[in-house]
């Protein structure tokens, strides 16, 4: 099956810069922010509520090439790269205090019917606070709210499953730039991603008849579970940046279960939870040294974090792959740079 991709340009926060911060005459708020009504673009983001993209397909004989899509993005901004951007961001504040749900379900009804299913792709996105652009100043980022990401394929009883791809994805307060002076990121989410497969006694295989390599370039977990929460991407960072996630569980589940004797080939998960990502390649921190305590990157998470992978079954498991991953405060920087 080809990859199914979904692309969420995302990016996220910064700092400071009210006009309140220089009546104070503060020389640390002066060199943090960045000043409103300059010759760059001023942006304000701000969302309450809730988002859901829901789709259904049920009480079926049999199923062969389905595509389900669920998507939900909120507060997102793109102004391009360096050649195509129109303007450049000054200051962008984002906040968002939304449920954003996500659900794809195939249902092959009752228990004791012969649902095969074949051919199938399951993708739920959600994407709240999102900023991508070549040259942005000063971002402040901050999410409240829930996302939950979820796909269901079911069989029964008697079902035989194969060639199946399952995505579940939340990402929240996301900055990709080629350059930025000061960021901040809060994260008080809560992100739920899970997939789930119920099949019978006739298993699963995901390349009937032929051979399944993990490691070719093309291959693709049957099922992805990825939660995702305060993400730099930056070519270079003249001032600081600053994190931080409490309240912000984060789960991702992977679950195959098959009746009585199924037997399963080639089934992989991947559960992975991110908080507290920084990735820049060079730090140049020009201004005054006072910001954020004065620590160029200051990360602090507390972390609620589970990645889960089960296959259940009777029958024989073979080439199956499963991988669980939780990171939270991660930085780095290419070699030669400081």
């Amino acid at each position: 099956m080809k990859k199914l991709v979904i692309t969420a340009a995302l990016v996220g926060t910064t700092v400071l810069a009210a006009p309140s911060a220089f009546a104070t005459g503060s020389w640390e708020n002066y060199f943090c922010g960045t000043g409103f009504c300059s010759d760059d673009a001023d942006f304000n983001q701000k969302l309450l509520g809730f988002q859901k993209a829901i789709n259904n397909i049920v009480d079926f004989d049999d199923a062969t090439k389905i595509v389900q899509e669920a998507v939900n993005a909120g507060n997102l901004i793109n102004v391009g790269d360096a050649d195509s951007a129109a303007i450049d961001l000054a200051n962008v504040h984002q906040y968002a205090d939304v449920l954003q749900k996500a659900s794809n379900n195939i249902d092959g009804g009752s228990w004791f019917n012969s649902s095969d299913i074949d051919d199938a792709t399951q993708s739920a996105t959600n994407v709240v606070n999102s900023i991508s652009g070549d040259l942005v100043k000063a971002v402040e980022q901050k999410s409240e709210g829930s996302q939950e990401a979820t796909n269901n394929i079911s069989g029964d009883y008697h079902s035989k499953l194969t060639n199946l791809e399952q995505a579940a994805t939340n990402v929240v307060n996301t900055l990709t730039a080629g350059m930025s002076k000061t960021i901040e990121q809060t994260s008080h989410t809560s992100q739920y991603a899970a997939n789930n497969i119920s099949g019978g006694w006739g298993g699963y295989d995901a390349d009937v008849g032929g051979t399944f390599e993990w490691d070719d370039e093309d291959a693709v977990r049957t099922q992805t579970a990825v939660n995702a929460a305060n993400l730099v991407n930056l070519g270079e960072l003249t001032g600081a940046i600053t994190q931080h996630a409490s309240y912000n569980p984060q789960t991702a589940l992977n679950t195959a279960e098959f009746a009585k004797w199924g037997t399963v080939y080639d089934l992989g998960q991947s559960a992975t939870n991110v908080l507290n990502n920084v990735t820049v390649g060079e730090i140049d921190p020009s201004i005054f040294c006072g910001c954020y305590d004065g620590w160029e990157v200051n990360q602090h998470a507390y972390a609620e974090q589970t990645a889960q992978n089960l296959i259940r079954t009777m029958g024989d498991v073979n080439n199956a792959i499963q991988s669980a991953t939780n990171v939270a405060n991660s930085i780095s920087v290419p070699s030669g740079n400081e």
